[in-house]
């Protein structure tokens, strides 16, 4: 009977490979290796190296990234049947299935990798083979440790138009011809793609907060939908520092719906852990709009707002111990907050409270649906029907604006759809931008949350004044992966 497990893959079509040559000397090792198996009687074709070169490289850099996710279970998932490369529908279009298939075996042969073989579950689905560091190839990376590198972009476009298949209840992507729009949104984001690899991005967070909390979560079977690559399923998420690079994707076949940003290692992660963000060292804050999608449901229907917080449906709970009101429970506020925007952007209508959110309520969908209802009637004409898609894409068109401003200050700032993220000395910037973006696109001045405190938890690697030390930067001896991550970052810059 095969052997059942929990996957918790990094897939071939997610990797980007860096502007260093860091494994040059592994790689070239992998290629003679290859070409001494192959015993061929003539010389290589020129074509045919480059394929086994770049397949080697992607390879050796997968189980790398692999290596640094920190989770035992984590493995490098390469699919090995012809029919996921080469078509233009699959995202495995500048590999060769050739190529790729001896550069396995080759890895196998030198005893560099353990293989588990791919096969198809009960299901029907293809379980692509995994593949996972052993011997001297995992010496290698230990000797290496964890480091920040410069990224290069993928091969592929970074505005995506996605459409539904009702037949296999999927998403799937559709071709589409530009227009100045599309080669508008594609320039800039290729931009600031450009702009993000300057920086280095990680969590001031302790070893043991970062695997035994952070990336144990994370790789729970229930996590979070994959918005980039999903197929409307749960699935685990690889912690991946390296995952800098965003995609712009729209969606039911439409450039008027959805065209968020994704594809950003701060956006899969827990929403309590993005105050231990730093940029290049430094502090971060980040600031959300107030009740984006609410608001503009009523700018849509020219309706006044109703006054006050437009998730207080008046549900309070008594603290038994003073024995009074307070202010409405911050954990019910969250699910009322989930469920309004749910009934505005689920286009199907069918969103339902889990048991956790059923519990913390004290009441059941149909329940909190009438509350809703009661207070914001306009709700009940336009369940169902997609709004949320059409928001979805104004809120994108705020967020272009408010990175694109920012990167033209020299700022980097980092989206999380309704909320953007920078290093907290640039707070005031920041808020501006977001201000004058949506002006700019809705012209009604918009509600901002005010930040949460940063970093209550742990001791981040920066000096209280908010400036690096390089002298204690060179000299920290803490074993911690973001120490790693910025040590080597500010060696980088040191020798540019």
């Amino acid at each position: 009977m095969r052997k059942q497990y929990k996957t918790y893959n990094l897939h071939l079509k997610h990797i980007h490979l860096p502007e260093d040559q860091m494994f040059d000397g592994l790689v070239s090792i992998v290629l003679e290796h290859l070409l001494s198996r192959l015993k061929l009687q003539n010389k290589p074709q020129a074509k045919m190296l480059v394929a086994h070169e770049f397949a080697a490289r992607s390879i050796i850099e997968g189980l790398y990234q692999v290596f640094g996710s920190r989770h035992k279970q984590c493995k490098f998932a390469v699919p090995t049947s012809d029919g996921a490369y080469g078509r233009k529908d699959h995202q495995l279009t500048e590999y060769s299935h050739t190529a790729v298939l001896r550069v396995i075996e080759a890895l196998e042969s030198l005893g560099w990798i353990d293989r588990e073989k791919g096969f198809k579950n009960r299901s029907g689905e293809n379980i692509p083979t995994r593949l996972g560091a052993i011997g001297e190839l995992l010496q290698e990376f230990e000797r290496t440790k964890y480091v920040w590198r410069k990224m290069g972009p993928k091969h592929q476009d970074v505005i995506v138009l996605k459409d539904f298949d009702p037949r296999t209840k999927s998403k799937v992507q559709r071709q589409s011809k530009d227009n100045n729009d599309i080669r508008r949104w594609r320039k800039n984001l290729q931009t600031y793609n450009s702009f993000i690899t300057e920086h280095a991005i990680c969590l001031s967070i302790d070893r043991h907060h970062l695997e035994e909390g952070l990336i144990t979560k994370m790789a729970n079977d229930q996590y979070q939908l994959d918005s980039v690559f999903g197929d409307n399923k749960k699935k685990p998420r690889i912690f991946n520092y390296l995952h800098v690079q965003l995609r712009r994707i729209f969606s039911r076949g439409s450039f008027q719906k959805g065209g968020r940003f994704y594809g950003g290692w701060w956006q899969f992660i827990p929403s309590e852990y993005r105050r231990y963000i730093t940029i290049n060292g430094l502090p971060t804050v980040e600031v959300d709009y107030s009740e984006l999608h609410p608001r503009m449901m009523y700018r849509d229907a020219n309706l006044p707002l109703p006054e006050g917080d437009l998730y207080d449906l008046g549900l309070r709970y008594v603290d038994k111990e003073y024995d009074k009101d307070i202010e409405p429970y911050k954990s019910k506020r969250k699910v009322i907050k989930t469920y309004i925007n749910a009934m505005i952007n689920d286009d199907r209508g069918n969103f339902k409270l889990n048991h956790r959110q059923i519990k913390t309520m004290e009441m059941n969908t149909a329940s909190l649906g009438a509350l809703v209802i009661e207070k914001h009637p306009i709700i009940k004409d336009i369940k169902g029907k997609g709004h949320g898609l059409r928001y979805q894409f104004i809120d994108s068109q705020i967020a272009e604006k408010v990175m694109m401003k920012l990167m033209s200050q020299g700022i980097l700032c980092l989206p999380v759809h309704d909320s953007f993220i920078c290093q907290e000395h640039h707070l005031t910037k920041l808020q501006l931008a977001m201000s004058e973006a949506y002006e700019e696109v809705l012209g009604i001045v918009p509600q901002l949350k005010e930040p949460e405190e940063h970093m209550t938890d742990f001791e981040p690697a920066y000096y209280p004044s908010g400036q690096l030390d390089l002298t204690y930067m060179k000299n920290q001896q803490q074993d911690s992966q973001h120490d790693q991550f910025l040590s080597s970052y500010w060696k980088f810059q040191q020798k540019s």
